[in-house]
């Protein structure tokens, strides 16, 4: 494996951030916010340490295209891939939506099914 020259975070990756971040400081906790956001970004770069440590998904719509899955803090998977000398993150998923919803590839855009409603884009 090449070595890994540059973690790069996604645009989903970034509003995850920002989504759970805005999440902490509406409950009133607002320097505990940003410090979970920078452990967050933190967890990322050290994939780029050791970038097979972790597994292979286990759920089929990641698995098909080789993506690992880092558990972060027990709530949250860190979805990425090594492509050449980059560590891509795609993702950071609440464990609770990946119960609770299925993932739909359609011409490569992505939606998620809630199991009891309808196709929302994602």
């Amino acid at each position: 494996m090449a070595q890994i020259a540059e973690v790069v975070f996604g645009k989903r990756v970034q509003t995850a951030i920002e989504i759970t971040t805005l999440y902490i400081e509406e409950k009133g906790y607002p320097e505990i916010a940003v410090s979970f956001a920078a452990r967050m970004i933190e967890f990322g770069f050290t994939l780029a340490s050791f970038p097979e440590k972790y597994p292979l998904c286990r759920f089929q719509r990641f698995s098909k295209r080789n993506y690992r899955c880092a558990v972060f803090q027990s709530n949250y998977v860190f979805v990425y891939k090594q492509v050449k000398n980059q560590l891509r993150i795609y993702n950071i998923v609440q464990t609770k939506r990946l119960k609770y919803f299925s993932f739909l590839f359609v011409n490569s855009k992505v939606f998620y099914i809630c199991l009891t409603e309808t196709i929302i884009p994602f």
